[in-house]
């Protein structure tokens, strides 16, 4: 019985109220590397690095649901070690696969952060098949319109910053093929998690387990 409620707090925390669970050692991965690419002269990498920490200490704030917290940050991860360590110039798949999976693991935490402004209903509140379909639109929507614009950067960062982020329009239109495609499974999975009648916010071990209420 010790050892089941031991690997339960391994797994799902809380180890500490600073470092709660494995989701803070990715984010303290993203933040030392950014200080150790500082350190290192290589501000451009840091910065990015730095960024994108930044963007998980915020998701750790709003205390979003486990799985969307671990999803947002292996994304960003995913993200900022691919630019850094050059695995998009590498590995030639490497590009296909963030094009896939970021929409994926994004899409849905950005819908859950507008449920929690009250743009778009919550998640856990009282679906119906037609607010299942809204959900999967919305959220195909927002992922197609994240890698849309990501599009658009990366034309003007060529353009204005002697870049060579994008290579041609075939590359453009796979990327937002991929994107959409990504988008489509994580809207699939947050219709699932809204299903099931899942919280909107961190649960706690044997405390909120049923929770009744939202952030």
């Amino acid at each position: 019985m010790d050892v089941d409620v031991d690997v339960r707090r391994l797994v799902m925390g809380d180890w500490t109220p600073v470092l709660r669970d494995g989701i803070d050692v990715l984010r303290l991965v993203l933040l030392v590397g950014g200080l150790a690419y500082a350190a290192a002269g290589r501000a451009g990498d840091a910065a990015v690095l730095l960024f994108l920490g930044a963007v998980t200490v915020l998701a750790r704030l709003v205390d979003l649901p486990r799985v969307y917290d671990l999803a947002l940050t292996l994304g960003m991860v995913l993200q900022g070690f691919g630019e850094t360590l050059g695995l998009y110039d590498r590995f030639v798949r490497f590009d296909d696969l963030v094009h896939v999976t970021l929409p994926m693991l994004t899409a849905p935490v950005v819908y859950i952060a507008l449920a929690r402004l009250d743009v778009v209903p919550d998640p856990r509140d009282e679906t119906h098949l037609r607010h299942y379909v809204g959900i999967a639109v919305v959220t195909t929507a927002l992922g197609v319109t994240i890698g849309a614009l990501w599009e658009v950067y990366e034309w003007r960062s060529d353009a204005w910053f002697g870049t060579r982020l994008s290579e041609g329009n075939d590359d453009t239109n796979g990327d937002l093929v991929r994107d959409t495609l990504g988008s489509l499974v994580g809207a699939a999975l947050l219709v699932a998690w809204a299903r099931f009648g899942w919280g909107s916010v961190r649960r706690i071990p044997g405390v909120n387990t049923h929770e009744e209420v939202s952030a």
